[in-house]
C-alpha cells in the first residue's frame, strides 16, 4: 500500500505548520507595531518646567513618571521612585481654569527602552490647548521626564488581546487541520487495507 496516494494529502500537515509560523509572525509584527504606536501616543515633557499640550480628545488623561526614558536626544535614568516634592498644575490655556488633579491608578509600563508609572490624572471636558506646569516649590529636585496619555491601559489591553487572538487563533486552526487530516487519513488507510485483503482473499 502506498500512503502517498491516501487522501487528504500529508501536505496538509505542512499547511498546519505554515499557519502556525504565519501566526507567530503576525503576533510579533502586530505587537511591535502596537507598542510603537502606543509609545508615540504618549506626549513627553521634562520637569520642572512647563509644556503646552494640544489635547484633542475629552476624557481622563494620566501623567506618568518615566524613570527610564529618551527625550529630545537625551537618555534619562532617574530611579524607580518619583522624586518627592514635585508639584503639577494643569490648566486650560483659553480660560485659565486650573483642572483638578488626583492620584492615578497604579499602572506601570516598560517598552522601547522606556519605563513609567502613573502618578497623577486629570479630566478634560473639551478639546483644546492645556498647560502643564511642574516645579519643586520647596526643595530643588532633579530633572525628570513625564509622559501624558489617554486610554493607555485600555490600549495596552486591546493590543495584548488582539495579539493573543492572532497567535492562538492560528494554533487552533492548525490543530483542526491536523486533527481532520489525521482522522481522515487513518480512516482512508484502514479502508484501503480492508479492500486489499478482500482482493487477496478473492484470488
Amino acid at each position: 500500500m502506498d500512503d502517498r496516494n491516501v487522501q487528504p494529502s500529508v501536505w496538509y500537515y505542512g499547511l498546519a505548520v505554515l499557519i502556525i509560523i504565519l501566526g507567530f509572525v503576525a503576533f510579533a509584527e502586530y505587537l511591535f507595531a502596537g507598542v510603537s504606536s502606543t509609545e508615540s501616543g504618549l506626549m513627553q515633557l521634562t520637569a520642572p518646567g512647563s509644556a503646552e499640550l494640544n489635547l484633542k480628545v475629552p476624557g481622563e488623561y494620566t501623567i506618568f513618571y518615566e524613570s527610564q526614558s529618551y527625550f529630545n536626544g537625551s537618555v534619562y535614568n532617574t530611579g524607580g521612585q518619583m522624586p518627592g516634592g514635585l508639584k503639577i498644575i494643569v490648566s486650560e490655556k483659553a480660560s485659565g481654569e486650573t483642572l483638578a488633579t488626583y492620584t492615578a491608578t497604579g499602572t506601570t509600563y516598560s517598552m522601547g527602552g522606556r519605563s513609567g508609572q502613573s502618578i497623577t490624572a486629570f479630566k478634560v471636558e473639551r478639546p483644546g490647548i492645556y498647560w502643564i506646569n511642574t516645579s519643586y516649590p520647596k526643595v530643588p529636585g532633579p530633572e525628570v521626564v513625564l509622559a501624558v496619555g489617554i486610554g493607555f491601559v485600555e490600549g495596552i489591553f486591546h493590543l495584548i488581546t488582539v495579539a493573543m487572538l492572532l497567535l492562538f487563533g492560528s494554533i487552533a486552526i492548525a490543530a483542526v487541520i491536523t486533527f481532520v487530516t489525521y482522522t481522515r487519513r487513518k480512516k482512508a488507510i484502514i479502508s484501503q487495507k480492508e479492500e486489499e485483503k478482500m482482493i487477496r482473499g478473492g484470488q
